[in-house]
C-alpha cells in the first residue's frame, strides 16, 4: 500500500479535512480549513489546516503558502471582531518534529490574546496536552460566536 495513502488515512487533520472526524469548522477555502482546537490555549484558539498532507510549510506550493497566511490574517481580524476582550492574536507555527510539531501536517495556530494574559498563558501553552479538553457544549458556543462573523 502507498505510504502517502497510509499517512493521510491515519492523520487526524486529514480526517478532519474529509469530515471523518468530529470538529468545529469555523471557515474554509479551497485549500484550507479553520477549526477550533480542542485543547485551546485561550478561548477561540483556531487551527488553520492545509488540505494538502505535507508536514512542513515549505512543502506547500507558493499559492497554498500565500493563501495560508492571508487566510490567517482574515481569521485574526474576525476573531478580534467576535470577542470584545480580544485585541491581538498570536500565530504559532511548529514546523517539524524538533520545533514541537506533534502532528506532521502543515498547520498554524491562531491564538486570541487578551489584556489579562500573563504567565498562565505560557503555562497552558507548555501543558496543553495534559489540560482537560473543553466541553463540546462550550466549543459549540464559541464556534457559533465565531461563525457569526464570517
Amino acid at each position: 500500500m502507498n505510504k502517502v495513502f497510509n499517512a493521510t488515512q491515519s492523520c487526524i487533520f486529514c480526517q478532519i479535512n474529509r469530515d471523518q472526524s468530529a470538529h468545529f469548522l469555523i471557515a474554509k477555502s479551497n485549500s484550507l480549513r479553520a477549526v477550533l482546537d480542542i485543547h485551546p490555549i485561550t478561548e477561540g484558539h483556531l487551527l488553520i489546516l492545509s488540505r494538502s498532507h505535507v508536514s512542513h510549510l515549505e512543502e506547500l506550493n507558493d499559492d497554498e503558502y500565500k493563501e495560508l497566511f492571508l487566510f490567517a490574517k482574515k481569521l485574526g481580524l474576525r476573531v478580534i471582531e467576535a470577542f470584545d476582550d480580544v485585541n491581538d492574536y498570536t500565530l504559532v507555527v511548529n514546523n517539524g518534529t524538533y520545533s514541537g510539531q506533534h502532528i506532521p501536517h502543515a498547520h498554524i495556530h491562531l491564538i486570541p490574546r487578551r489584556k489579562w494574559d500573563n504567565i498562565n498563558f505560557y503555562w497552558r501553552l507548555l501543558t496543553r496536552f495534559i489540560n482537560p479538553t473543553v466541553s463540546k457544549r462550550r466549543l459549540l458556543k464559541v464556534s457559533q460566536k465565531l461563525k457569526s462573523h464570517f
